[in-house]
């Protein structure tokens, strides 16, 4: 039902703002892909055929930045949520985080990365996959982000 702004007894200031409440779970689709890239690039490095001197080195190089990159996803674990047009990070820690948007915001239909700071500085970046939640959540978060700026 749509209220003719003449005959609102709402004043203007109040505007209704949706409340959004999504359980974030480790992407199983992220981590088989980040296989695959390290993966591709160890093969690289056999084909390249690189002296033992220069391969073993690089070799560490992309381990560990596989080692580190693993690390992070399965850490992305918590509560994503609005309320009062403000968004809400809750990491497995329990300490909510509230944040902006500020970057680039990347909304595919399998993949949404959230650029953000929080109110003190630190910077929040959220890497989803369609797998991170259920259909129904995934599908409103789509929603609110595209509405959100």
């Amino acid at each position: 039902m749509t209220i003719p702004a003449s005959r609102s007894s709402y004043p203007r200031y109040l505007e209704r703002s949706a409340r959004l409440g999504c359980a974030v779970a480790p992407s199983r689709l992220l981590s088989v892909l980040l296989c695959l890239i390290v993966l591709q690039a160890l093969a690289l490095l056999w084909w390249c055929r690189l002296q033992p001197l220069l391969l073993w080195p690089v070799v560490g190089l992309v381990l560990l930045y596989g080692w580190w990159e693993w690390r992070r996803l399965r850490s992305m674990r918590g509560l994503l949520g609005t309320r009062e047009r403000r968004w809400f990070w809750r990491g497995d820690d329990g300490v909510e985080r509230e944040f902006e948007f500020c970057g680039e915001l990347v909304l595919w239909r399998w993949l949404l990365v959230i650029n953000g700071r929080d109110l003190d500085g630190l910077r929040l970046r959220l890497v989803l996959a369609r797998d991170c939640m259920d259909r129904d959540d995934w599908r409103r978060l789509q929603v609110a982000l595209r509405y959100s700026r």
